[in-house]
């Protein structure tokens, strides 16, 4: 009979031990990261009444089996601060004690930096993970995470990329002629030999672009003007071959030979190598080697040119400089078309004080408008060279697409179709100096700084430790966990990776208990130890009158 009173005092510890785990889960109801716990109950049976069969056994209480971590995820709270980090699945932050050199676990993501930059929760233990070299590139050393980068240098320009279409039907342009310079025709009607300017017979403006059709109308105003204007000449202009054609009409008494050697517009006009051409009356120019005529002049550049598009770039000391890239269409063949492309450097941002083409090359389309190839850059002045005491000769590598189009549609790089000119991606790897602004953190726990220059650049990598048994793990206070035995060694990796959660900027993870389930768990604790006080009091009344029994 004495047995059902320990039964009832097994009870009621087990109760009361179930009553403080449940107060201990309601009382950090507010605490960020905590996992609630729960407590497990066996039987104790060690008394049979007779025989080995199992109907003949008595117990003899309850015995508390383990008090177990419930690690389910709790909700999240959106905060403003971006080192408030939560953990979107399973994994621990490691934080270590920079004096006793002891790592803790923790699900718990308030962090802050203290004076010397490290990242540390609010009792100063610092975060862990893989620092970043001033490269950005992350090292494979786990340790104390510090933001120490406040300052980023300058970052010389070393590459441009440059996607744009080019209408195909632009004409080929850029016709500037200059007195005694390229502005001369010499030719002979009749054994008579005469020469004649594009500026005084033709009426160009020296220094000044003229367009094709005007250039071909003062080729005949100049054959004409020194003729007498005895015979007469049609001369015409493709916009998109580029060549002239010049006609001796019906009518002339004599034919005429253009002496292209002795003619200082030769090159300009697309008769590059032609000794002399010799037309007939009534025929036409039939000079085999006439190709596309005009050039870029840097000092008619806007109207011997197509497009320009300005391109910032930077030099060592992080001066940002403008260069302007024009593009020229140069010829047109079978297999598509040719443009010329020119970096010019103002007289404001170059070192000689002039303005220059400091870098030039060309780029060539298929018949399917994609960019087919692009010639290698060349640097006139021996590379781009700016004020203000950078290092001279800067080379600038430009790309315009061809590894991506070449033999494709063109559409991710420079595209030659006929829509309206315009460029669709502009990018460089120049910076200048820059401070840091702020710190963001991505889901995969990548900490980049983002600096006044607008650049940004990575400075860490906040790791996750995962175990075989998180169950296992040692309670140490203040939201810590330690490592043991049970729990296993820690899984150490990236957010995200190897079934590890994602990490969740401005935000912490609140606790996961339920007040509601709580407060169901308290009262069935209650009444068991209510019931089992019952007991205690019953026995005690029977123990009472068996005593009275000898009365």
């Amino acid at each position: 009979m004495q047995s059902s009173l320990y039964t009832g005092i097994s009870g009621l510890n087990a109760n009361m031990s179930n009553l403080s785990v449940i107060g201990n889960n309601i009382s950090n109801v507010n605490t960020v990261g905590f996992k609630g716990s729960r407590v497990t109950f066996g039987d104790v049976l060690s008394q049979t009444l007779s025989g080995g069969s199992g109907t003949n056994q008595i117990g003899l209480g309850v015995q508390m089996g383990s008090i177990q971590k419930v690690f389910n995820q709790g909700a999240f709270e959106t905060t403003g601060n971006t080192l408030d980090l939560a953990i979107s699945g399973n994994g621990f932050y490691m934080v270590t004690d920079p004096t006793l050199n002891t790592t803790y676990y923790s699900r718990a993501g308030q962090f802050s930096t203290d004076k010397d930059g490290f990242i540390t929760n609010p009792e100063g233990l610092r975060l862990q993970g893989y620092m970043a070299n001033t490269a950005g590139n992350l090292q494979n050393t786990i340790q104390d995470l510090q933001l120490s980068t406040k300052t980023i240098m300058p970052n010389a320009t070393t590459s441009a990329v440059l996607y744009a279409n080019l209408n195909n039907n632009a004409p080929i342009t850029g016709f500037a002629f200059t007195s005694g310079t390229n502005d001369q025709i010499a030719f002979n009607v009749g054994g008579t030999d005469y020469t004649a300017s594009l500026i005084t017979d033709g009426g160009l403006v020296s220094g000044g672009a003229a367009t094709g059709d005007e250039v071909a109308s003062a080729i005949k105003s100049a054959l004409q003007a020194q003729n007498g204007n005895n015979d007469t000449y049609t001369v015409e202009y493709d916009d998109q071959t580029g060549i002239f054609t010049i006609a001796n009409d019906t009518g002339n008494a004599a034919a005429i030979t253009i002496d292209w050697n002795g003619s200082s517009s030769q090159t300009l006009l697309g008769y590059t190598g032609v000794a002399s051409s010799n037309i007939a009356v009534s025929a036409n120019d039939s000079a085999a080697a006439k190709v596309a005529g005009g050039a870029f002049d840097l000092n008619a550049a806007g109207d011997t040119s197509n497009f320009s598009t300005p391109v910032t770039v930077y030099d060592s000391l992080g001066n940002d400089h403008v260069v302007t890239l024009y593009f020229r269409k140069d010829s047109l063949d079978a297999t598509g078309n040719a443009w010329e492309w020119f970096g010019v450097v103002d007289a404001a941002e170059s070192t000689s004080g002039s303005t220059e083409i400091q870098a030039q090359g060309s780029v060539t389309f298929n018949t399917s408008g994609a960019l087919y190839s692009e010639s290698a850059v060349t640097y006139p002045t021996g590379g781009f060279n700016f004020t203000g005491g950078a290092l001279q000769n800067q080379m600038i590598s430009f790309d315009f697409g061809t590894s991506i189009t070449q033999g494709g549609t063109g559409a991710d790089g420079t595209t030659q179709v006929d829509t309206t000119t315009g460029v669709g991606k502009l990018i460089q790897d120049g910076y200048s100096s820059g401070t840091l602004q702020r710190v963001s953190v991505d889901q995969d726990g990548i900490l980049k700084g983002i600096f006044s220059n607008g650049n940004d650049l990575v400075l860490g990598q906040v790791l996750l430790a995962d175990f075989s048994s998180p169950t296992g793990l040692e309670s140490a206070g203040m939201n810590l966990y330690k490592e043991t035995f049970d729990s296993g060694q820690p899984l150490i990796g990236g957010a995200g990776s190897a079934g590890r959660g994602l990490i969740k900027s401005s935000t912490l993870e609140l606790s996961n208990v339920d007040i509601a389930r709580e407060f169901v768990n308290m009262i069935t604790a209650q009444r068991g130890f209510q019931a089992n006080s019952k007991i205690i009091t019953t026995t005690d009344e029977l123990l009472a009158e068996l005593v009275n029994l000898k009365r």
